[in-house]
């Protein structure tokens, strides 16, 4: 960056957020430089992987007429149903958004069973 224009742009920066806390900066750089956060980022992708697997067989077998939207990215899947029914009377009673980043595979298995369950029953 030229000289000239290096004090205004650190200047519109700090007016703008206040600045970046150095600590956390300086542990990014570790973790990058030493290949932890590569390692860190395979570790996560499996973990979620396993568990949006996890939700999608849960779904196709206890809600099998939802229709599953947005697994390729993300920490929930939407999911619609065909069928018209639902538990509300809302207009958007059809479309569910289920989180699974925060559940073990087996929670989210049991989760979508009483889900279904719940449904089964209205």
């Amino acid at each position: 960056m030229p000289d000239a224009n290096r004090n205004s742009v650190i200047k519109a920066k700090r007016y703008a957020d206040l600045g970046n806390a150095v600590l956390p900066r300086l542990v990014l750089a570790a973790m990058m430089a030493s290949g932890e956060l590569d390692r860190h980022l395979r570790f996560v992708r499996r973990r979620h992987r396993r568990r949006r697997d996890a939700m999608i067989a849960a779904i196709a077998r206890h809600l099998p007429d939802a229709v599953v939207h947005g697994a390729a990215a993300g920490l929930h899947l939407l999911i619609t149903f065909d069928d018209g029914r639902g538990t509300r009377d809302d207009p958007g009673d059809q479309d569910w958004v289920l989180g699974y980043g925060a559940s073990t595979p087996t929670d989210i298995a049991e989760g979508v069973a009483v889900i279904a369950d719940v449904r089964r029953q209205s």
